[in-house]
């Protein structure tokens, strides 16, 4: 009778852990890896992992009205922008939709922003972040006529906007890094 026991208590044993072996299994599949390279924010927005924390933070997001109101006023046909983040980073989680959200509101093409994600060393197969000098991300890069004015470094000193308002306006702002 014991005997019985024994293979039964092996049987129950092999079962939870095939069970659970399946569960792990899944769950790596729906998880996706972390983007490297250049990447578009419709891979952020159309992966549903990277959407839920894309869309919550550009859609929750409370715009600084006033700022916006002040940062419409400026010309924007030739500002470009490079936007370098981590899909694993929390800062670039947050404040990237953030920053996109700021950039939809001042109608700003999507054509002239681009997206590169770097690993969790911040690396990337085409050396990104030596090509672009970056230690910390996020990392919003903003340009004028193809000349960069300045950035804003993991993330911003007063607000977002507040910050994009000082650089285009007098650029006279210093991110948390600058010497």
């Amino acid at each position: 009778m014991s005997h019985k026991l024994i293979v039964i208590l092996f049987f129950c044993f092999g079962i939870f852990f095939t069970c659970k072996a399946q569960d792990v299994s899944s769950e790596a599949e729906i998880t996706p890896k972390d983007l490297v390279g250049e990447i578009s924010r419709s891979e952020l927005v159309s992966n549903t992992v990277f959407n839920l924390w894309f869309s919550d933070n550009f859609e929750n997001y409370q715009l600084d009205s006033q700022t916006i109101e002040m940062l419409k006023r400026i010309p924007t046909k030739n500002l470009s922008f490079k936007i370098i983040m981590g899909t694993w980073c929390s800062d670039s989680q947050r404040d990237v939709p953030r920053f996109a959200r700021i950039l939809d509101e001042l109608h700003i093409s999507e054509n002239t922003i681009d997206y590169y994600a770097l690993d969790a060393n911040k690396l990337s197969p085409s050396k990104i972040e030596e090509t672009y000098q970056v230690s910390h991300v996020p990392t919003f890069i903003i340009y004028k006529n193809g000349v960069e004015l300045n950035r804003i470094v993991e993330m911003s000193i007063r607000t977002l906007e507040e910050d994009l308002l000082i650089i285009l306006t007098t650029n006279d702002y210093q991110h948390i890094y600058a010497d």
